[in-house]
C-alpha cells in the first residue's frame, strides 16, 4: 500500500469510483460536481491510499480549508473529509495514518481549530469533541404551509393577534420581495455575517466562497431563480431567504421528510421577515407542499416569526466535532472576542493576562491596558474547544480556576448555541 497526495485532475476517475464504492451513489452525484472545484482547492490538501499496484484507490481522506466565525473572531481550520476506506482494507491501520498525515497537513497550513461532521467515538481518539450543532438531525423543525400562509396578515381587532404583533415589532411598512441578484451580494455577505457572529451560522463566507457555493448549487439542481429571495426596505437590502423548493434534503428520514424547505434566512427588521414567511408560504403553496422544513436557528427572527404562526422547533443534536489543533493560535484568534466581551462587562476597567493549560499545551493572552492581574484557566482540550465555541460554559466545569474568577470567566466564555448552517453541508 501506498499513501500519497491526490495527483489532480489525473485522479479524478479514480477517486470517483472510490467514492461511489465508499459514500453510494447519492453523494457520489454531489461529490463529483464539488471535488476541485471548490474555491483555494489545492490537491496538496488531499491525500489517498493505492494498493500495491497502484490500479485501485483504497483510502482517501481530504482537508477542506474553512473559517469558523465566534463572534468577532475568525479561526483558520481544517475540515476532515471524504474521509473513508474500502471494506477489504479496514482495520488495517489505514485509519490513523490517514488522520496523522491530515493533522500534519493542518500543521503545515497553519489552522488553529480541527472540524469534523457526523460519525461520533471514532474522532475522539485524536481529541475532537462535540463543539457545535447542526441543523440536519432526525427530526427537523417545520411549519404547516396553511399556518404560514398567514403569514403578513395580522387581525388587529384581536387581542392575540395584535398583542403577538406588537411583542415582534411588526410595523407594516411598505416593502417588496424579488429575487437576489448578484449585485446584492455584498447586501447579503453584511446580512450573514450578523448572524454568523451571533452563532446561528458558525462557518464565515468570503465573496469567493458564495459565489462557488450559489454556483454548485444550481450545478446540483438546488438553486433555481425563486429560491433566493431578498427583501427591500426603502430601497435597503433588510433581509433575505434561501429555499430548497423540491427535494428533502433530511437523509435520516427521507420518506417523511418535507420536500419543501428554508436552508438559510438571515434579517433583523420584523417586517422584512414577516414579508419573507409570507412569500415562502405563498411559494410553498404553488408547490403542493403541506409544511415547509425550517432549517433555521430557534433565537432567530425568522424562528421568532414562525412560530408565532404555529412551527415546531426541534432541538438540534450535536454532531460538529472540534478540537483545538493549535492552542496558542487558538487562544490568540479568540483575542477580539474576549477582548469585545470584556469591554461590554463590569470589567471593562480592567486589565488580565489569561493563561490557559491543557494536557497538551500552554497559551496566554493579555485583555485590556495597565498592570495585567493573572489569571488562571486549567483545562482539557476537548472541555476548552467546548468553551471556544460555547457549546457550554465555564459554569460546567468542576475545577480548574480560582473561586474569585467565576464571574469573569463567565464573562469571557458564555454559553452560546453555536450551529453550522445547512446551506455549507448541501
Amino acid at each position: 500500500m501506498y499513501l500519497r497526495n491526490v495527483q489532480w485532475p489525473d485522479d479524478q476517475d479514480a477517486l470517483l469510483r472510490h467514492i461511489l464504492q465508499v459514500h453510494g451513489p447519492t453523494d457520489c452525484d454531489l461529490l463529483a460536481a464539488w471535488y476541485g472545484t471548490t474555491p483555494r482547492f489545492d490537491p496538496a490538501d488531499y491525500f489517498v491510499v493505492e494498493n500495491d499496484d497502484g490500479t485501485e484507490i483504497i483510502a482517501h481522506v481530504g482537508v477542506v480549508p474553512r473559517l469558523v466565525q465566534i463572534g468577532q473572531s475568525l479561526f483558520t481550520a481544517g475540515e476532515i473529509a471524504f474521509f473513508g476506506v474500502l471494506d477489504s482494507h479496514q482495520d488495517q491501520g489505514i485509519e490513523p495514518a490517514l488522520l496523522d498525515i491530515a493533522h500534519d497537513r493542518m500543521v503545515a497550513r497553519g489552522d488553529a481549530l480541527g472540524l469534523v461532521l457526523g460519525t461520533p467515538n471514532f474522532y475522539e481518539a485524536w481529541q475532537y469533541e462535540y463543539a457545535v450543532g447542526l441543523y440536519l438531525t432526525s427530526y427537523e423543525s417545520d411549519i404547516p404551509t396553511d399556518l404560514a400562509l398567514k403569514a403578513g396578515h395580522w387581525d388587529l381587532q384581536h387581542a392575540y393577534e395584535r398583542r403577538t404583533a406588537d411583542r415582534l415589532g411588526v410595523r407594516s411598512r411598505p416593502l417588496t420581495v424579488r429575487r437576489f441578484y448578484l449585485s446584492d451580494l455584498p447586501a447579503v455577505m453584511a446580512l450573514y455575517q450578523a448572524e454568523s457572529r451571533a452563532g446561528h451560522s458558525i462557518l464565515a463566507r468570503d465573496e469567493e466562497t458564495w459565489l462557488w457555493q450559489l454556483d454548485y448549487m444550481t450545478r446540483i439542481g438546488r438553486n433555481e431563480p425563486d429560491d433566493f429571495l431578498v427583501v427591500e426596505i426603502e430601497n435597503q437590502i433588510a433581509g433575505y431567504i434561501r429555499l430548497v423548493t423540491d427535494t428533502p434534503l433530511n437523509w435520516f428520514r427521507e420518506a417523511e421528510a418535507a420536500r419543501f424547505s428554508v436552508i438559510e434566512a438571515a434579517g433583523s427588521d420584523p417586517d422584512a421577515i414577516e414579508a419573507l414567511l409570507a412569500e415562502t408560504a405563498r411559494l410553498a403553496q404553488t408547490f403542493n407542499a403541506r409544511r415547509i422544513g425550517l432549517f433555521v436557528h430557534p433565537a432567530s427572527q425568522f424562528a421568532r416569526h414562525a412560530l408565532a404562526r404555529g412551527a415546531s422547533f426541534r432541538s438540534f443534536t450535536g454532531a460538529g466535532f472540534m478540537r483545538v489543533h493549535n492552542l496558542p493560535l487558538a487562544v490568540q484568534q479568540l483575542g477580539p472576542e474576549l477582548e469585545a466581551r470584556r469591554l461590554a462587562s463590569p470589567y471593562a476597567g480592567r486589565a488580565f493576562r489569561l493563561v490557559i493549560t491543557t494536557e497538551h499545551d500552554q497559551a496566554e493572552i493579555e485583555l485590556g491596558h495597565g498592570t495585567p492581574e493573572p489569571v488562571e484557566l486549567e483545562v482539557p482540550a476537548t472541555a476548552f474547544v467546548r468553551l471556544l465555541s460555547g457549546w457550554y460554559g465555564i459554569d460546567h466545569l468542576n475545577a480548574g480556576y480560582l473561586a474569585r474568577h467565576d464571574d469573569l470567566l463567565r464573562v469571557l466564555f458564555p454559553r452560546r448555541d453555536p450551529k453550522i448552517g445547512l446551506a455549507d453541508l448541501i
